[in-house]
């Protein structure tokens, strides 16, 4: 192993929490590490910089799918190396599905996998224990559902629920529709009051050029709550795991807007999808927020780009000159506690979580899996 520690102080706006609101400042200590994990020889699927991952209750280890052999990696975070490895079919009596989206760490050595058409329970030996059957449950209508969401998230014991998001593309519309296994009934919520999805979406209606770029909707799993959050605005949906909303967040940032400005004008051609994802990216980007069960409490990154004038040839868009990641901390309640930016920081799509008291980011090494730890 090998680790590196920086000290830094900085200077960190907070919160106060009074009815005027006011605004105060203070220093913090803060430490990142850098710790690489020993694959012990297995090949790690970190291409996707770790998104089809899942942190276990005990906060002991973290599961990886693999799609070089559709199996699943245990990385024990105190050893800090690959420990199991747990094979899957993709087709047949077990089958998964051959595209896995997500995985979810679930009690009893059980995982929750959901792929492309379809979701289930399965044991760590492989074996199909209880499929999700969303085409043919109830919703509130009587009708059967006859749809399967993009992604889904499984929690509980007696009555397992399985909380999906639903997509009308068409219409760029959005849904939190969860299934009671039980039941075999499905309910709906409404996660986009403020459009943070429908007014990001970028779409050019050309028959020969079509293009749907939709922002990202997280859906996790955190403090015994489901959560939904969105990628250019900061709103938190707060759901128990029984399945009833328990609160909307909403909270004003220091560092960063707490929401990106709207795209205006028509999307007429790809040029105009290229500098309206650039424009989105260059104002703010959240993350979802993960909870910190020894202090008690939630981080969150978001990010801002800064982008050069220099663009290769048949690029996108310019050249990335600089990466602000900033860490929000908000206390049990989800008060915003502080803010600061973290230099060492560079990757706003990196996979990350809170682990004994700190915040842990995917970074790959030279196609070695590590993660910066940072302490504040």
């Amino acid at each position: 192993m090998r680790q590196i520690t920086f000290l830094l102080i900085v200077s960190v706006l907070i919160s106060c929490q009074s009815k005027n609101n006011d605004q105060g400042s203070y220093d913090v200590k803060y430490s990142v590490d850098t710790v690489l994990i020993d694959s012990k020889d297995r090949l790690l699927d970190i291409n996707r910089s770790l998104l089809i991952s899942d942190l276990n209750d005990e906060e002991s280890s973290i599961f990886l799918f693999n799609s070089f052999d559709h199996s699943i990696d245990e990385v024990n975070l105190d050893k800090l190396e690959v420990v199991n490895n747990y094979p899957f079919e993709a087709e047949g009596p077990n089958g998964t599905g051959e595209h896995v989206n997500y995985i979810n760490i679930l009690k009893d050595d059980l995982i929750f996998i959901k792929s492309f058409s379809e979701s289930a329970v399965f044991d760590r030996n492989g074996h199909l224990i209880n499929k999700m059957d969303w085409l043919n449950a109830i919703d509130s209508k009587g009708m059967k559902y006859g749809e399967i969401p993009r992604n889904e998230v499984g929690i509980g014991a007696s009555d397992f629920k399985v909380f999906g998001l639903n997509y009308n593309n068409r219409k760029s519309e959005i849904w939190l529709d969860i299934l009671s296994v039980k039941d075999n009934a499905v309910e709906r919520f409404e996660i986009d009051a403020e459009k943070s999805y429908h007014n990001f979406v970028i779409k050019l209606d050309d028959p020969e050029y079509y293009t749907f770029l939709d922002p990202i909707v997280f859906l996790s799993s955190e403090n015994d709550f489901i959560m939904v959050s969105h990628q250019f605005s900061n709103e938190i949906y707060l759901f128990n795991a029984e399945g009833a909303h328990v609160k909307t967040v909403n909270y004003q940032p220091k560092s960063t807007p707490k929401r990106a400005k709207g795209l205006s004008g028509n999307i007429t051609s790809n040029g105009h999808v290229d500098e309206a994802y650039q424009h989105l990216l260059e104002q703010v980007r959240f993350g979802p927020p993960v909870w910190d069960r020894v202090k008690k409490r939630y981080f969150r990154l978001s990010a801002m780009r800064i982008y050069s004038d220099t663009r290769e040839q048949h690029s996108s868009q310019p050249e990335i000159q600089e990466v602000n990641v900033f860490l929000s901390v908000f206390d049990a309640d989800f008060n915003l506690v502080s803010e600061v930016v973290i230099p060492e920081l560079n990757n706003e799509f990196a996979k990350y979580f809170a682990k004994d008291g700190k915040l842990w980011v995917f970074q790959n090494f030279s196609d070695e899996l590590g993660f910066i730890v940072v302490d504040v």
